[in-house]
């Protein structure tokens, strides 16, 4: 009977402990407004219709217009416009009403937002590394674009690809320090390329952009 009661007490207690750390998550979060999660940008969620932000943020705290991503033109609504705090939600649908959001992102250096793990624009792409358990990041190489940026494509398994499915980034060379010529020939070869190609010792790249999509 002991045996069976010492049993019972066990599992009620790690029961208690998987409530608690649940509890401990969702209490972060409300402690900490700006968090970027899979679910939200800070208080921008992505299951928001247009109509949602409307009645969460009012009508003057929104910008509509369109984007150029990825060749095509896409409906967005700026979240903040102008501010640090922006946030810019793209629209699934041709023209109004928006009700599906494809994909929220940040790109102010100045803004609150950021991962858990303290990642937000501006980090350099060896916090990223860190924070993903020092599993490379994927991305389109900077020199295969007329715009010179890198796009994330794959966090290869790491923490932030476990955790953060949803997330999405966009990377910039802040400045390349006695990157020899024939190794930099060679690195835009490699596309995708990888944060632990040879070239990146010597390489500095920040992230300019998050986002977190519902695909």
């Amino acid at each position: 009977m002991k045996k069976i009661l010492s049993l019972a007490l066990i599992g009620f207690v790690l029961a208690s402990c998987g409530g608690s750390s649940e509890n401990a998550d969702s209490q972060q979060q409300e402690l900490d407004p700006n968090l970027i999660t899979c679910e939200s940008i800070g208080k921008v969620r992505l299951s928001y219709s247009h109509e949602d932000l409307e009645t969460e943020f009012g009508a003057d705290n929104l910008e509509d217009g369109t984007e150029e991503i990825d060749g095509k033109e896409v409906n967005i609504t700026k979240v903040f416009p102008g501010t640090a705090e922006e946030v810019v939600v793209a629209w699934t649908e041709d023209s109004a009403p928006f009700s599906k959001a494809a994909k929220l992102s940040v790109s102010d250096e100045m803004g609150p937002y950021q991962l858990e793990e303290g990642i937000r624009v501006g980090s350099t792409i060896k916090e990223l590394v860190q924070a993903n358990n020092f599993l490379p990041v994927t991305f389109t190489n900077f020199y295969a674009r007329e715009d010179g940026f890198a796009y994330i494509q794959s966090f290869n398994d790491g923490d932030l690809a476990q955790k953060y499915p949803c997330l999405g980034g966009v990377l910039d060379i802040d400045r390349t320090d006695n990157l020899e010529t024939s190794l930099l020939e060679e690195f835009k070869l490699e596309n995708p390329a990888k944060s632990n190609h040879k070239a990146m010792n010597f390489i500095y790249a920040n992230v300019v952009e998050l986002s977190i999509s519902a695909e």
